[in-house]
């Protein structure tokens, strides 16, 4: 989805019951539908037993549209639906929004404020090594880390640094308008339902003080935008987010989950180059810490963008023993046309580990594909 606004569907409900904001005309709202597809060859050379050569695909449609009342106010509705779960497509993001001069409310499921002003650094490919990655090129489940927290985590999740941790749960969501560059926002999701939410609808509430469970959350985040010169501009963020525990007992070992983020983006003529840092302690009171550091640098020429980035990930599996990981990675994207890119990259990743957990892991890939917009 490439809107990070929080929304809410029972914004027209509300608006058609307010007798201070004036009726749009006798219309109902158009939607648009957009979406994108990715598709890419890949080699890769890695421990483990897997296939040298294959087809790495994501899509994903977006239905959307909005209407501007008389009143100056904009009402809307998105609904987003991901084709990558072997290809049954599942709603990701479904909420509605209502927002003016005093900045947007929003509520449904979508992504949380941290996220919502993340700060991307400059990438290869922002699909392989970007904030939020569509494809992950080496297969962890297939190495010797098979089953350890960070296998279970980069497999589902990628190998990337973005906080999302309550995507696609339902919340509600303030974002101020843009005042001199900056913009903050603020999110709060009544239950995360321990991260395996469901809509709710007929069946009422979520149950309450569960043991061992995730429960609310709420999130902030803030971004700062300034172009100092026609050849210098920056972006500067950072992002917030807790989640707490419904009930614990003496024995228990979850804690209340933190996350964060902070990162700088410098665009100098037609170089570019960011640094991002996050950090989550994996919600237990002994071990799970992860902390990522993430170096990018670009330059673009005419129609081609060439990339390269950094990632150190440092993985907290016990207290006495982590996995580091190190992925570098470079690549260019190439315009043939409007919404239609050509991409190619090359990324190596060496994850070291203990013994215990498996050992060493090596992994090179090759990556040749195109994205389409639409």
């Amino acid at each position: 989805m490439s809107r990070n606004i929080a929304l809410s569907l029972l914004t027209p409900v509300f608006i058609l019951a307010n007798p201070f904001v004036a009726q749009a005309d006798d219309k109902t709202i158009q939607m648009d539908i957009t979406g994108h597809f990715k598709i890419y060859g890949n080699y890769v050379d890695q421990d483990g037993s897997v296939r040298a050569t294959d087809i790495l695909r994501d899509v994903d449609v977006t239905i959307s549209g909005e209407t501007l009342l008389s009143s100056g106010l904009t009402v809307g509705v998105l609904v987003n639906a991901d084709g990558d779960a072997n290809d049954g497509f599942t709603v990701q993001d479904s909420f509605a929004y209502i927002s003016g001069g005093w900045g947007e409310l929003s509520m449904g499921m979508e992504n949380g404020a941290s996220f919502a002003l993340q700060v991307a650094v400059p990438s290869a490919d922002e699909n392989i090594d970007g904030l939020q990655i569509f494809m992950n090129p080496v297969s962890y489940a297939a190495t010797s880390l098979s089953g350890t927290d960070f296998e279970s985590d980069v497999s589902v999740n990628g190998l990337d640094y973005d906080n999302d941790l309550t995507a696609g749960i339902d919340k509600i969501a303030y974002m101020t308008p843009v005042f001199s560059g900056f913009q903050a926002a603020i999110s709060y999701t009544p239950d995360v339902a321990n991260f395996s939410p469901v809509s709710r609808s007929l069946d009422g509430n979520n149950p309450n003080s569960m043991l061992n469970e995730f429960g609310d959350s709420w999130e902030f985040g803030a971004r700062f935008e300034n172009k100092v010169s026609d050849d210098l501009s920056y972006i500067a963020g950072a992002g917030y987010t807790t989640v707490n525990v419904e009930k614990t007992n003496g024995a228990s070992v979850a804690d209340t989950l933190v996350e964060w983020n902070a990162a700088l983006d410098m665009d100098i003529r037609n170089y570019g180059v960011g640094i991002a840092y996050t950090e989550n302690n994996g919600g237990v009171k002994n071990g799970n810490d992860s902390k990522t550091y993430v170096l990018g640098a670009d330059y673009s020429v005419g129609p081609i963008r060439y990339g390269a980035s950094w990632l150190h990930n440092t993985h907290e599996e016990t207290i006495t023993s982590e996995v580091k990981t190190d992925r570098l990675t470079g690549g260019l994207v190439y315009q043939y046309g409007p919404g239609l890119t050509f991409r190619g990259s090359v990324s190596h990743v060496n994850v070291d580990a203990p013994t215990s957990l498996g050992g060493d892991v090596d992994a090179t890939s090759v990556t040749i594909g195109t994205e389409i917009l639409f």
